[in-house]
């Protein structure tokens, strides 16, 4: 037999082995011509964060008045302190623009949390504030932050006051109809905070149990504390642990397509599982907050 009757007859040999197989399955291979199946049209929403990508000195309406402008249908920023919370509201009722994320306990988050012995109380008056403004503003997600892990104290006693604290967080975000989503921070950056892995904050939430509880996928800390991103993002959809993500590219945290992160396969695999949650855009750009919304919006086939 010469070498190319060998090559066409192996050839033949998995093409029919690999259409029995996948006629048991109930599916076909794709003939001649024919096009790959479409990918999923996506159910999720950019969120234009408004820190970042705008200088420090900017009014926040001015810098919310130009994510409407550049087509956002939604829109994201930090702690309420000193914003102008009346006259975001009123560009919000004017667009119909969403707010889907502010940050959750502003004052205790980063330091005694809850992991300090003491002061849940603090923890929970500093998030009830945060439960006031998103009323005011429709906001669905209090990014929550759960302190610094305390040298002093045993790791199981933090994480029970965690979970206890939650809890009641979860009561309180119910109230208003909202969610108090964990950021999982970066050991790199952030290596005091008590929730620096994807997996801790899994743990955290299976653990407290709460509706109102879930978590905030930030791809810029998982990218830059543990890598996996595929798999850890599909675990926490599955399970119903994640219901916000955010972007941002490594390295640098400006916007996706500048860094080592593949965000084309992250969209994909999003739409792929039908995410329906907000994305929310908390990086840099380098260029104008337009130009970052179009490019995401690109990748993430939104256009």
């Amino acid at each position: 037999m010469s070498q190319h009757s060998a090559q066409t007859t192996r050839r033949g040999f998995l093409t029919q082995a690999a259409a029995l197989s996948l006629t048991a399955a109930g599916l076909s291979l794709p003939q001649v011509g024919e096009a790959a199946p479409a990918a999923p049209p996506p159910k999720y929403t950019l969120s234009v964060n408004l820190e970042l990508m705008f200088p420090g000195d900017m009014p926040y309406e001015q810098r919310l008045q130009i994510a409407v402008d550049a087509g956002a249908k939604a829109y994201s920023f930090w702690g309420h302190e000193g914003k102008p919370l009346e006259k975001m509201r009123a560009i919000q009722d004017k667009s119909g623009i969403k707010c889907a994320s502010i940050i959750g306990p502003t004052k205790t988050g980063w330091g005694t949390g809850l992991t300090k012995t003491g002061e849940e109380k603090a923890f929970l008056d500093d998030f009830a504030e945060s439960v006031k403004v998103a009323k005011t503003l429709g906001a669905e997600n209090l990014i929550t932050f759960v302190g610094a892990t305390q040298p002093d104290i045993p790791w199981r006693t933090q994480q029970d006051q965690i979970v206890a604290g939650l809890r009641k967080a979860g009561d309180l975000a119910g109230t208003a109809g909202v969610y108090a989503t964990l950021e999982p921070l970066n050991g790199v950056e952030n290596g005091q905070m008590a929730m620096i892995t994807s997996a801790r904050a899994y743990e955290i939430a299976k653990e407290t149990s709460h509706e109102r509880v879930k978590v905030d996928f930030d791809l810029y800390h998982r990218q830059l504390g543990e890598g996996n991103l595929l798999d850890t993002l599909k675990e926490g959809i599955a399970k119903g642990y994640v219901r916000f993500v955010e972007v941002g590219d490594v390295p640098g945290r400006f916007e996706p397509g500048t860094g080592e992160v593949n965000y084309p396969r992250i969209f994909q695999v999003l739409r792929e599982v039908g995410y329906a949650g907000y994305i929310g855009m908390e990086h840099r750009t380098t260029n104008t907050p337009k130009e970052a919304f179009d490019k995401v919006k690109a990748l993430a086939g939104l256009v």
